[in-house]
């Protein structure tokens, strides 16, 4: 039997409007279909009689319960250790060591937005650990963000299952995890090392509150903004990015890329560079 529907189509599309002008996050009616049932538990849940008092609490007292529980509900956070892993080896081998040798033991900062559950980040660190003399000649800080507040406390916690390590090098897993039933947990130095905070990447404080990056990974997000929101982004990205600064992207999302910002340099693997 088929579940009574809470909100009609216009007012699920009310609601998406409002998601895409505040997070980005565009939704198709296919998606908006999908996250339906999410949507209405979250309408459930804080017990509103009807849809006007639900979304002026959400939209006009701008009740952050309510909207980080929607953001969760339709945020998709598909990912896993070691995935597209051939970036990880171009970072190690050829970008890191450019920004490197460019004076005696510099800082270098990389970003990662979005930061899902935190396996991209470890990934990217264990790459770098498990690439020798890297860390003998610089520091390397390691930032994630996420929108998703459940993601920032997964990745925190550092605690995976079996198919998201699956993909991990047998030596890697070995030596920096600590099995604790049928779930894997990261060591606790590397968790310590690196940095997860619940972002907007769309907030214009983030250059002031975060700094600036020589490196951002963002793969598999800009597929989920339409093309005025993927201006906004790379945008965002310029700014957080210092000069000559490296934009590593996802196969999906280098669509639409402006090429007098970010110029290819290796466009197979659809890494950029600051104009």
């Amino acid at each position: 039997m088929e579940k009574t529907k809470i909100l009609t189509d216009s007012e699920l599309q009310k609601i998406a409007y409002f998601l895409q002008k505040d997070s980005g996050i565009s939704l198709d009616e296919q998606k908006l279909q999908r996250f339906r049932g999410k949507i209405d538990e979250i309408v459930k849940k804080y017990s509103h009689d009807d849809f006007h008092s639900f979304y002026h609490r959400l939209r006009f007292l701008n009740d952050q319960h309510i909207k980080q529980d929607l953001i969760n509900a339709i945020t998709v956070n598909e990912t896993y250790f070691w995935r597209e892993s051939e970036q990880f080896f171009i970072l190690c081998d050829e970008i890191l060591p450019k920004i490197i040798g460019k004076k005696n033991m510099p800082k270098v900062r990389i970003l990662v937005s979005p930061s899902s559950s935190g396996e991209e980040l470890y990934s990217i660190m264990l790459a770098i650990l498990n690439t020798k003399g890297l860390l003998e000649k610089a520091y390397i800080e390691l930032v994630g963000i996420d929108i998703d507040s459940m993601m920032i406390a997964k990745a925190k916690k550092g605690l995976y299952d079996k198919r998201s390590v699956s993909k991990l090098p047998q030596n890697l897993l070995e030596k920096y995890f600590v099995q604790e039933g049928n779930s894997y947990k990261i060591d606790e130095t590397l968790k310590q090392s690196a940095t997860f905070l619940q972002k907007n990447i769309f907030d214009l404080s983030l250059e002031k509150e975060l700094g600036k990056f020589d490196i951002i990974f963002s793969r598999n997000m800009l597929i989920y903004f339409n093309l005025e929101d993927k201006k906004r982004c790379y945008e965002q990205f310029e700014r957080l990015l210092k000069e000559d600064g490296y934009l590593f992207l996802g196969h999906a999302d280098s669509n639409n890329i402006d090429k007098s910002k970010f110029k290819p340099i290796l466009t197979h693997s659809y890494v950029f560079q600051k104009s």
